[in-house]
């Protein structure tokens, strides 16, 4: 005959991960949200186990294995604890619980637990929590997790290379054409807000040397004309400088690092 097992978890995810897992021949799950829905599947369903979820509300996982034992000395429970919320073994004692088991959990694993407890009767849990105190060790080495986390925090110091500084692309860089131009004020003034003035001031150099406007004078055309004329010139060109130089500025920079590092 099947035994039947009470799951109790606020998590959908865990409930139904908790079905699959006793989903064979040997077990009936029966699955609860909450504390007093699972009170009141204790009293319908009679199961012969419930594995219950220790961050719960109103009941903590605690409370509801005390009140489990206390409408049902005969029903095991199996807490379920965490990394993040790990089990205490002096509160598990206190509410009777007979094991616990850490999320996430290997489902054979799991499954071996339930068989073991269901085949011994269901008493104190004195025995299982003098084994499981050491389990709950491990949970200082939990917290050197995020030092990998935080190196790995250093690569976005390298996002800010001055990809998108027309003005001073090369000026930090040994050797490239703007060296001399002192990059450390041009750089610690730049802002999003100033990229238009240096396109726009090379290519008011470029276009208002006269030389443009010379040759269309030369075509016969009018000074409102060639007015019109350098203005659109001004306005492509300096769209064509901010779709090129970040490419370009970004090339020269990986070919300086290479260089400097053979």
């Amino acid at each position: 005959m099947a035994s039947t097992i009470l799951a109790v978890d606020d998590s959908v995810t865990m409930r139904k991960v908790l079905e699959i897992t006793f989903a064979g021949p040997e077990f009936r799950c029966v699955t609860a949200n909450g504390p007093d829905a699972a009170l009141e599947k204790l009293k319908t369903e009679k199961p012969a186990l419930v594995i219950t979820d220790g961050t719960l509300s109103p009941l903590n996982g605690y409370e509801l294995c005390k009140a489990i034992k206390a409408a049902s000395p005969g029903t095991q429970v199996l807490f379920l604890s965490s990394k993040q919320n790990p089990y205490d073994p002096a509160k598990g004692t206190a509410a009777q619980a007979d094991d616990h088991i850490d999320k996430p959990y290997d489902s054979t694993a799991m499954i071996d637990k339930v068989k073991k407890m269901l085949a011994s009767p269901g008493k104190p849990a004195e025995a299982p929590k003098a084994a499981a105190a050491p389990i709950a060790a491990p949970t200082p080495a939990a917290a050197a997790k995020p030092t990998p986390v935080a190196a790995a925090a250093a690569p976005p110091q390298r996002a800010k290379t001055m990809l998108y500084n027309p003005g001073g692309v090369n000026a930090g860089l040994p050797g490239m054409p703007g060296a001399a131009q002192k990059p450390e004020p041009a750089l610690a003034k730049t802002d999003v807000s100033a990229k238009p003035g240096s396109p726009a001031a090379a290519v008011a150099g470029a276009v208002n040397g006269g030389q443009m406007a010379a040759r269309l004078e030369e075509m016969g055309l009018t000074p409102a004309q060639i007015e019109g004329v350098l203005a659109l010139s001004r306005e492509v060109v300096e769209r064509v400088v901010w779709e090129v130089v970040p490419v370009l500025a970004e090339t020269l920079i990986k070919e300086e690092i290479a260089r400097l590092t053979k």
